[in-house]
């Protein structure tokens, strides 16, 4: 009964080393320790589990600070827009060589596409032409009154406020109409040198390379024809109130 107690107590013995767990950690000074147990203030410094042979088993990598945590967030974001511009690119260039098989079809496209804001702005140049009548009245009416030294009726200085800012928004309208022409012209030429890129053609004198992948323009499709707008008749002028 004896010898077998002793030779379990012996195989117990024997048996702990290889059931122990160690492991090897760095103080905040760079020495390496060894142990069976880590420290509290070196739990989140990162550590590595030893077999008996010292071979490492797991390793735990160390907390990230909250300086390191924004860096590591910044460079996956950065990385994510990076992906995303050059899947668009593609797309884009795809896009470009499929709409277009020849430079001059580029520049067709272009006139087309002004050829329709010009029959916007005409639209709103003849508005403004005939509301210009109405309230080239409706200015007669109040000098007339001003020269009888009468007050302007509220209704008459109503409507020549409401007739001047009508010609106002056509003017606006125009305005945008050729800021509009002006980025059509700068979108298509972009196209232009893209498409010369993609096909290997030389550059045209005077021009550099495209836009980079986050600015360059998409081909434009033409605009949808815009049937000319026929000015409403300009309203008789009422009598002068007297």
């Amino acid at each position: 009964m004896n010898r077998l107690l002793i030779i379990v107590s012996m195989g117990l013995a024997f048996s702990l080393p290889a059931q122990a767990t160690m492991y090897k950690w760095v103080d905040t000074k760079g020495k390496v320790h060894y142990g069976d147990t880590i420290p509290p203030e070196y739990a989140k410094q990162g550590n590595a589990q030893l077999n008996q042979s010292g071979v490492v088993v797991k390793k735990t990598s160390a907390a990230l600070t909250p300086e390191q945590i924004k860096a590591r967030d910044e460079a996956e974001a950065k990385e994510k827009v990076e992906k995303a511009v050059a899947a668009e690119q593609q797309r884009r260039d795809k896009a470009l060589l499929a709409t277009y098989t020849d430079i001059t079809e580029i520049d067709l496209a272009l006139q087309r596409n002004l050829g329709q804001v010009d029959i916007q702005i005409k639209s709103n140049e003849l508005r403004i032409k005939s509301v210009q009548g109405r309230y080239d009245g409706l200015k007669k009416q109040e000098a007339s009154f001003v020269q009888r030294n009468k007050p302007v009726p509220p209704d008459l200085i109503s409507d020549i406020k409401t007739t001047g800012e009508e010609m106002g928004r056509f003017r606006g309208n125009i305005a945008n109409l050729e800021k509009e022409k002006g980025g059509l012209r700068s979108r298509f030429g972009a196209d232009k040198i893209r498409f010369r890129e993609l096909k290997g053609l030389p550059l045209e004198v005077g021009t550099t390379a495209a836009p980079t992948p986050a600015t360059i323009a998409t081909p434009t499709p033409p605009i949808a024809p815009v049937k000319p707008v026929v000015p409403a008749p300009t309203p008789a002028v009422s009598p002068a109130k007297k």
